[in-house]
């Protein structure tokens, strides 16, 4: 058994009650092939970024769900049959997907409700007695780093090797005269 999600855009044109009812016809394929309904997400109707098939807004309907290969297939041939279907599309998955999203948002609002426990003003935190030294921060040895510290020797170096090449030159100049 492997999962899948499948994404499927339904036309505008149908009532919010048949939109319900083709959405729980393709669910109910899901399970006669075999397949196990993971989780139905129903974004509802969303304007499209171009029109298909004359239509400027579409019903996004997503499904996930596990099963063999033929419980997709039935699903996409449902879809080519049905006019109300405008798009669709399937994905085959690795893992089960998971939906921490709904579960976060859950906790969330848990949290929200309980109120916070305001802290007793009779118990004061002592800070520690015991001051710490601040320790000189090492600093770390990179290749960048050393890099910089090499290109400041050779600027430090390179003056004096200007210094003796002048020097050198000097007495050329003194001996050919």
């Amino acid at each position: 058994m492997r999962y899948y999600e499948t994404a499927f855009l339904i036309a505008p044109t149908l009532s919010e009650e048949e939109t319900e009812q083709f959405i729980s016809q393709m669910a109910d394929v899901v399970k006669k092939k075999k397949g196990r309904m993971i989780h139905i997400d129903k974004w509802g109707k969303r304007k499209l970024a171009y029109p298909i098939k004359r239509n400027d807004s579409a019903f996004y309907v997503f499904f996930y769900y596990e099963g063999g290969p033929e419980t997709y297939t039935e699903l996409e041939r449902q879809f080519k049959q049905k006019e109300a279907v405008i798009r669709y599309l399937t994905f085959k998955k690795d893992e089960e997907p998971s939906f921490k999203g709904e579960a976060a948002k859950k906790e969330k609002k848990a949290k929200a409700e309980k109120p916070l426990k305001p802290k007793e003003p009779d118990k004061q935190e002592e800070p520690d007695k015991k001051e710490e030294k601040a320790k000189p921060v090492k600093k770390k040895s990179t290749k960048a780093n050393k890099e910089k510290e090499g290109e400041s020797k050779k600027d430090k170096e390179e003056p004096k090797k200007d210094k003796k090449k002048e020097a050198e030159s000097k007495k050329d100049k003194k001996e050919g005269e």
